[in-house]
Formats: structure tokens, sequence, C-alpha cells
């Protein structure tokens, strides 16, 4: 046997020589449970021999663990019984876990929000809080500077501990006095350089608001941007407050150093970008005061793109002067490359697909992609060029050349068209886009003409989106809301001429119980109103309802007045949707839905249950639909499987 192989098998055996724990009296804990629980250590014991040095090692990290996690009277003494084992006789003591919590003197809107805080400090035991005294202090300090944050700046807390139920649960009556709710008094501003006319009428429009932390954050935030775009990047800020009754004054005191100019602005490090289009996205920095956070936000929309590893800004002040030289430095990134993607859906059914992008095209910073997909329902050709910097760097222009193929349940269809968008943001929050689509669509079918619509026909549509976005996070929202409306006029030119006027609005709204459970509430809607007879309308425009995103006892598509079993689609539809989602384990979480929605028709009313894994894509959803309101032909539910936010 050669000597790597000596060594190899020696490597292998080795971990059968370390230690090997037992526990004796541990009734809270399996012995597996605890072992993964206080690791690092332990693992250190387990891989080397039983010594009296390791067993008193282990004996401390076990004890101290249990003591912190809702045994504070646990005893672990240890001994050798030989066999290279090392036995741990654990007396666990009374167990005590934070009990059931009784808020009194605030809002029930606000009580779960104060025992989230009270909570907080005491160490997870499970699915429990372990109790320890030490953090009493620490949650009651926590909801006062809760009920600090929401304006009641003299609010004070009494925690009161109840009697340990026999299961070891220590119960509290949580007694907020919250005192008044403050208000801000006109804002004070001390400063050798004044504000700006604009600054000068936000700190009087703060006059009479609530003194919420939110709002001092906001002021705060605005009076230093205010000075920094005006060129005083180092300005200094200390903030006071003064108490006057149930009045709050904010007082700021501002050393706003040293007004920079920029002098020059030069860029290094580019290989293949062409560097007007750096300077087109930094135009106007050269002459005017330097701001430094504007600049950041167009080196974070420069490293957005895809294009560049990194991205760092210099700055060297000019000898004596107030002059600054900037110089931006840029390291790209492979630019160009290939991914492959499978799945499967309930709708689509297996998924299949390629991708192709260039995201610093010909070295003028457009992204462009070119995708190839098949599924069930047929296969989607796409091309499409971005120009993340359009006109005045606040816009994104972007044109797509497609190809597409389904076969629906009513009809079979093929379609080549092409678009171009202009997105815009507006704040924060806002953003719009607007959209001039043009298509040609052919369609198969066995349905009677004159329900069917022209089947030879080229759309023209002008499209305009407006949302309103303040979601915690688009891809797995747990708090907030969101707005969208969407307009369009369209022409379609074939068999029969029909213009078309479309809207679509939805709301959505997200919020969070507790750490481990949310609701969610959606209300879609939307119609089309076509120049002639709604019959004339091409299938393909119209609207159909059913599947993983509407009402969820249907399959897709499938919701809505037919003939001979085939959907017809409608033109004047809504869907609402309610769903409570509780965590199970990490990312897994279950969720029970009601759906309602009509399409042309009665109300559909569904209800369900599913589970749900959290990806950072969106969640994986397997959901089943109940139907409520079943007539004669309809399903009694359906399964869906998909990838995504229902709504």
């Amino acid at each position: 046997m050669s000597l790597f192989r000596c060594a190899l098998i020696l490597f292998l055996i080795l971990p059968s020589w370390g230690a090997k724990l037992d526990f004796v009296g541990l009734e809270s804990y399996t012995k597996k449970g605890l072992e993964e629980a206080v690791q690092g250590r332990l693992d250190y014991i387990k891989r080397r021999p039983a010594t009296s040095f390791r067993a008193d090692d282990a004996a401390y990290l076990v004890e101290t663990y249990l003591r912190q996690h809702g045994l504070p009277d646990a005893l672990v003494n240890w001994s050798l019984p030989g066999g290279d084992v090392i036995r741990l006789t654990v007396v666990e003591g009374l167990a005590k876990y934070l009990g059931e919590l009784t808020v009194t003197g605030v809002d029930v809107t606000v009580q779960d929000d104060v025992k989230t805080q009270f909570a907080a400090p005491f160490p997870e035991a499970g699915d429990q809080r372990a109790f320890l005294a030490s953090e009493v202090s620490s949650g009651t300090g926590r909801i006062v500077a809760l009920m600090n944050s929401r304006g009641y700046w003299q609010a004070s807390v009494t925690a009161t501990q109840q009697t340990r139920t026999v299961d070891g649960k220590i119960p509290f009556t949580l007694a907020i006095r919250p005192g008044p709710l403050f208000n801000l008094a006109a804002s004070r501003l001390k400063s050798p350089v004044g504000p700006s006319t604009d600054l000068a009428q936000k700190l009087q429009d703060t006059n009479g608001q609530p003194a919420t932390s939110e709002t001092i954050l906001k002021i705060r935030k605005s009076v230093q941007e205010d000075y920094r775009r005006r060129g005083y990047s180092d300005i200094s800020i200390q903030l006071f407050k003064e108490t006057d009754g149930s009045s709050i004054r904010l007082t700021f005191n501002i050393t706003p150093g040293t007004k920079y100019k920029v002098r020059s602005f030069d860029i290094q490090g580019l290989e293949k970008t062409k560097k007007h289009r750096i300077r087109d996205l930094f135009e106007g920095v050269v002459g005017e005061n330097f701001d430094e956070d504007e600049i950041n936000k167009s080196i974070k929309r420069l490293l957005s793109t895809g294009a560049f590893s990194s991205v760092r800004l210099e700055n060297k002040q000019v000898g004596e002067t107030t002059n600054l030289d900037l110089t931006l430095h840029l390291s790209e990134a492979k630019a160009r490359g290939y991914s492959f993607s499978g799945g499967f859906g309930s709708r689509e059914g297996f998924i299949l697909g390629a991708r192709y992008f260039d995201r610093n095209f010909h070295g003028r910073l457009l992204n462009l992609t070119g995708a190839l997909e098949f599924t069930s329902l047929g296969i989607l050709g796409e091309l499409g060029l971005t120009d993340p910097f359009y006109y005045d760097r606040e816009m994104q222009l972007s044109h797509r050349l497609y190809g597409i193929t389904r076969d629906y349940e009513s009809y079979r269809k093929f379609e080549v068209g092409f678009g171009s968008e202009l997105s815009f943001d507006r704040g924060e929050h806002y953003s719009a886009t607007l959209a001039l689509l043009n298509s040609f669509t052919h369609t198969t079918s066995t349905l009677p003409d004159e329900l069917l619509g022209a089947t030879n026909y080229g759309i023209s549509r002008l499209q305009f989106r407006q949302l309103y976005d303040r979601r915690d996070d688009p891809a797995l929202p747990s708090d907030g809301w969101f707005a969208r409306v969407d307009t369009s006029l369209g022409f379609s030119l074939g068999e029969e001429s029909v213009g078309f006027f479309e809207i679509e609005g939805q709301l959505s709204y997200y919020d969070s119980i507790s750490d481990d459970s949310s609701y969610a509430l959606g209300l879609r809607g939307g119609l089309i109103q076509a120049s002639g007879d709604d019959e004339n309308l091409p299938i393909d425009l119209r609207k159909f309802l059913g599947g993983s995103n509407t009402v969820r006892s249907f399959p897709e598509r499938e919701l809505g007045p037919q003939f001979d079993n085939n959907p017809l689609g409608g033109t004047t539809w809504w869907v609402a949707n309610a769903e409570y989602i509780r965590k199970i384990v990490g990312p897994v979480k279950a969720v029970g839905f009601f759906d309602a929605g009509a399409l042309d028709s009665e109300v559909e009313l569904a209800a369900g249950l599913g589970i749900r894994i959290d990806l950072p894509v969106g969640p994986i959803r397997l959901e089943y639909g109940h139907n409520l309101t079943r007539d004669d032909g309809e399903p009694s539910g359906a399964f869906h499987f998909a990838i995504g936010t229902t709504f």
C-alpha cells in the first residue's frame, strides 16, 4: 500500500478517535439539538481524546448555554467512564421562558410592536424566548425608544412580572404611560452661512408636525443635503432638542466647513468604454459646487449597469485654494456572457431558456440581450437593447424585437412585434413608463368567427404606466404598499378595424404581524372599451382570469365566459386577494388565502392553502385553491406551482 493511501486512511479514521459525549438527565433538549447549538468548541473537544480538562470545558460550555436559554439554574457535572467517553450529567432545575405579554396604556394597534420590542433582547430558545432577569431593563428601554420614535417623548414603562406557570413561562404586564404627543415648533438653524430659501421654507413648514423620529431624521437630512449641494461637503451638524410643554423645538448648530468648487474632472481606467459616455453622466460637475451626494448617486448608477467591477472617486485640493480636481477611477468588468435556465410552472409547464448578454455593447454602456425560451405553451425569442442613461441621464430607453407562439385552450397564435419604452423615476418611490408597441398576430381556432374576432391583424398601441412603490422588498415584500395604473390607446387593423381604450389598476398592501407572520391584501381591476361591439375585439386582446396569480380555484385562463369548454376572455374584470403567511422553518412558509374575482360574469370565490419557499428572486409557491361558488362544469379546485408573488 502506498504512503499516500496510508495517510488518507489515517486521515479518514482519525475523527473516530475523538471523545464521544454522553448526556444524562437532559429533558428540555435532544442530544443532537444541544450539540448543534453549542458548536465550535465542542467540535474541537470531540475531535480529540477525552481528558479531564476537555470534560471540564464541555461541562462549562453546555452549562453556560443552558443557563442563557431557558434553564437559568442548570448544573452540569462531568465524569470519564472510560472508552473515550465524556459523560455530562445535567440537572436542569426550573425552566424559565418569557410568557404571555399583556400591554396596557396604548392603542391596540401599537401593542404588537411593544411586545416585539420587549421580547427582542431575550435569547431565542427554539420557538420561545429564554427569560433572563438582566434583559428586562433592556426590553423596557426598547419600548421607551419605540414610543419616543412615535412622538411620545415623556413615555415611561413599568414591567410587572407575574407568577411562573407550570410549563416554565413567566408572564409580564407592560404598563405604558405614553404622556403627551409632542409636536414640532418651527426649527432653528445657527450657522455662519445661512440656509437656502428652499431650506428655510422647509424648516418653517415643520411647525406643528408630530415630533416622530422619522420626521426629525428627514429634517436633519434636508439640512445636510442643502449645504452639501451648495459645496460644503465637510459640513458638521449638532442637533439639540428643547422641550416646551408638549412642543419640541429643533436647533441645528452648523459648522459648514470649506466651500469647494470643482476645477476639473478626469476619468481613468477605461479600455473598452467610450469616455464621452461617462462624461455625459457627470455633465455639469466642472465649475459647480462640489456636491458629493449627487456624484455618489451617479457612481451608484454606473455600478448598476454591471459594466464595472469597481468605481472610486479621488478628489485633490488645488494648493491653498477652495478648488478640487476630481478623478474617477474605473475597473471594467467582463461585460459579455451566456446563461441557461430551466423550471416548471402550472401555467407554462416545462421551461427551458438560454440568454446572451452584453452589458457594454460597442463600449457605450448599452445593454444588449438575446433570449430564447421553450415552454409547453410555445416558443419565445426576443432581442433587446437598453440605454440606461438616455437624454437627461435620468431616463432609460429600451427597444425590443420579439416573436412568440402560444397554444392556449381556446386558440393558437403566432405573433411578431417591436416596441420602444421610455422609463423615468421621480423621487424615491415614483416611476413611469411611456411605450409605443407594434405587432402582427395570426390566430387559429375551432371557435366560431363571431366569437373569435379578427384572426390576422396588426396592433399599434400607446401605453402609459405609473407606479408608486413603498414596499420594503419588491421580490419578497412583507411591509409597505404599492399602486399601479396602466392606460393605453390602441388600434387593431385587420379584417375589421377596431380602436380600443384600456385601463388597469392595482393596489397592494403588506404588513408584518410579528417576526413569524404577516398578511397581504390586493385589489386589481380593469376594462377594455372597443370602438365597436366587444365581440369584434380579437380574442388575444381580451382579459383572461384564473390561475396562480388571480382566482386560484381555477386553472390558468379558465374563469369566465366559455363556449364548448373554451374560454372566451372578457373586457371587464376585477380580482381581490387576501393572504395570511406564517413562517414554518427557515425560508419555508405556510399560506392561507381567499380570492374573489369576476370576468364579464358572476363573482367567483376561492379559499386555499399553500407552501412557499423564499428565494432572492421571489417565493416558490405550491398552492391549492378550493372553489366556494362552484357551478355545473366548473372545477372543484386547482393546484398551482409558480415563482413570484401573487400580486
